[in-house]
């Protein structure tokens, strides 16, 4: 779990996931308290685009996010790893002090740097970045 965010302004609003596409690239925003609602009601629609040919890259902004437990957590690692199969780049771009201290606390953030050394190249023939 990642902090209660109980002192933070905001804390009590229910969190969301967001995917945009802005060209070739996936923006994933997750906000709030990312939980098992989050994963139940907006990760589903996700998915789907994670299979779009034109997509190249993904990035994940969880710079908003003031509590993530192991259900919210399970939602970034599941698209680490697809994207990873599928030869999608990750880019992580902005993360929350309570996520990145999850992420190291977990071995996930580990995970995500082997993983990335190991991948195929990206769709499209460029290298992963």
């Amino acid at each position: 779990m990642v902090g209660d965010g109980a002192d933070r302004p905001g804390a009590e609003r229910a969190g969301r996931l967001v995917v945009r596409r802005e060209g070739s690239t996936l923006r994933v925003l997750l906000h709030g308290a990312v939980d098992l609602l989050v994963r139940e009601q907006d990760a589903p629609a996700l998915w789907p685009h994670l299979d779009d040919p034109d997509v190249r890259d993904v990035a994940v902004d969880a710079s908003d996010v003031t509590f993530l437990d192991s259900s919210g957590l399970s939602v970034v690692v599941r698209l680490v790893r697809d994207a990873t199969e599928r030869g999608l780049a990750m880019h992580l771009e902005a993360l929350s002090r309570p996520v990145e201290e999850l992420l190291d606390q977990t071995g996930v953030r580990a995970w995500m740097e082997d993983l990335a050394a190991s991948a195929p190249r990206a769709r499209g023939g460029q290298s992963r970045g």
